[in-house]
């Protein structure tokens, strides 16, 4: 048995070298699908293989998918790995989460600080936090760490490229001059991207072009280096600018994506006219392309052509943009005022959402960019109910009641925080002060102002709202006490000196009182604290 057993796994393991080889041969050769295959029957015969788990992370990260949860696997099976651990930072940072990153990073031992590999993914931390210093000091430990490698020498370059000081500034262009001429032709394309661009910052337009020119023979250029040419014929301006944009039309009029990119410059520092003259002369089936139609949608939209905007979006089909077009169809009947049109595409658009939170966010920033108050609000509240973890979303509905004055709502939305989350302290304090400016005593505002003060003493909101609960029960030298422990500058913020104007007429001391609800009309009030400081005025 025991014999048997150390054959089959010595032939396993023989199998996993095999498919493992695949999976390089195939990453060489950028077939992913391939490579995946070969590395799944690897983790399907053994789950905690390490390298195949990590060519994963490499896979995921190579076809634009998220490789954090592969990087971390592989910390879980090799936590002493502390290369794996900066992969794992790095895969995080270049997913947008810089705090979890930085978390990462900080629990490298302080040894493996003296690799190259660390202070790149620091640099790029630091500059991320916007901290130039921080980030050049990593890079040039980086570049003294692995001599050999351009990628740390391109970033010290680029970070002191942007430097005040001149003689950092003139040095770091002569590194990029030196990688521009580097046999590494990602490296190559990125100094001269960058010197491009310096060149024209600068003024220099007839340097800028010449290095454009030379970016665009590189076989690694992309069509975005076009753009950037576009940028530097229109400050020299002239036929050739025009000629220039008529080229780039054609390099891009058979790719999808390249229109998408061009046509969202031309929007921009051109004109949607001539944007939406140049999409509209596209083979058809381009022009219905997913983002080809939702660009024309803007450029009409833009130049007010609704009739245009409804007829061309009525045959059409985006398939899981479909709430889109609905969005659009209803924007087109709004500038044609046709309210029940608009009312009903708006809705199929709200039902073609449906929960999906990514869905329901492009919504609310179409509302948000067409001036639709209503619609805002509506996606507010639905996105404040269902998802408590978007923290923007609460912030943004509260200031929208605020500015309506709707007191009665914005209870009605602490009380909602506090229902996901009952920690939430700033939430506690705002109902406690809307229950007592409605006199909302099924709220329980007098225990909740004691408790949101007890918490938090010196915070100057709180110390306000529990004053005011104070004053609510007629303890008004006790409230008196309490928020004459604030900071007298603090006392003459507006938001606050009405309060204290209150409970200072509630003291007997209305002269004093006088000043401080005269600057209570400097604040955001809502109708109840109108009334009140008008009333003790």
């Amino acid at each position: 048995m025991l014999v048997g057993y150390a054959a089959y796994q010595s032939y396993t393991k023989a199998k996993e070298a095999h498919l493992i080889g695949l999976a390089h041969r195939f990453m060489a050769q950028s077939d992913m699908p391939n490579a995946v295959l070969s590395l799944s029957e690897v983790l399907r015969m053994d789950p905690q293989n390490i390298e195949a788990t990590r060519l994963m992370a490499d896979c995921a990260g190579a076809t634009g998918l998220n490789p954090v949860p592969w990087r971390n696997r592989v910390v879980e099976l090799n936590p002493r790995s502390m290369g794996d651990r900066v992969a794992l930072a790095s895969a995080e940072m270049m997913g947008g989460n810089f705090a979890l990153a930085n978390n990462t990073l900080q629990q490298v031992d302080p040894g493996f600080k003296k690799i190259a590999a660390y202070q790149n993914t620091a640099g790029a931390l630091a500059i991320a936090a916007h901290d130039p210093a921080l980030a050049e000091a990593s890079f040039r430990q980086a570049t003294v760490l692995d001599p050999g490698s351009l990628t740390p020498q391109l970033n010290y370059a680029v970070t002191r490229l942007h430097s005040t000081n001149l003689v950092a500034e003139a040095e770091a262009r002569t590194g990029l001059a030196k990688l521009a001429g580097s046999t590494n032709g990602v490296i190559r394309c990125q100094a001269l991207r960058e010197l491009t661009a310096d060149a024209f910052v600068h003024g220099q337009p007839d340097l800028a072009l010449r290095l454009s020119e030379r970016l665009l023979t590189e076989t690694n250029a992309q069509f975005a280096d076009r753009i950037l040419q576009l940028v530097v014929w229109q400050r020299i301006g002239g036929k050739k600018f025009t000629a220039a944009i008529a080229d780039s039309q054609t390099a891009a009029a058979a790719d999808p994506a390249r229109i998408f990119e061009l046509a969202n410059w031309e929007m921009k520092y051109l004109s949607p006219e001539q944007t939406l003259d140049w999409m509209q002369h596209l083979p058809l089936a381009i022009q219905t392309n997913q983002p080809v139609a939702l660009l024309s949608s803007e450029c009409r939209i833009l130049t007010g052509d609704w009739h245009g905007l409804d007829q061309t979006l009525a045959g059409q089909n985006w398939g899981e943009l479909e709430f889109v077009r609905h969005a659009f169809r209803a924007r087109a009947c709004c500038g044609e005022q046709l309210i029940t049109g608009m009312a009903g595409e708006w809705e199929k658009s709200i039902q073609g959402a449906g929960m999906r939170i990514d869905d329901l966010t492009d919504l609310f920033s179409l509302a948000k960019q067409w001036n639709w108050p209503k619609e805002e609000e509506d996606l507010l509240w639905k996105i404040v109910r269902n998802y408590p973890q978007e923290k923007w979303a609460a912030p943004l509905l509260a200031d929208a009641l605020v500015s309506g004055g709707r007191t009665q709502s914005l209870m009605l939305l602490c009380n909602l925080q506090l229902e996901h989350d009952s920690s939430d302290i700033q939430a506690k304090n705002n109902l406690a002060m809307t229950a007592l400016l409605l006199n909302a005593q099924e709220q329980r505002p007098f225990i909740l102002a004691r408790e949101v003060f007890e918490s938090s003493p010196t915070n100057v909101s709180y110390a306000a709202t529990y004053a005011f609960s104070l004053y609510r029960q007629h303890k008004n030298l006790e409230a008196l006490k309490i928020i004459q422990q604030l900071n007298p500058r603090n006392l003459r913020d507006p938001a606050v000196a009405g309060y204290y104007g209150i409970i200072l007429q509630g003291n007997g001391q209305p002269e004093k009182a006088a000043p401080y609800l005269k600057l209570a009309g400097l604040a955001r009030l809502l109708p109840e604290e109108r009334i009140l400081f008008a009333t003790a005025k």
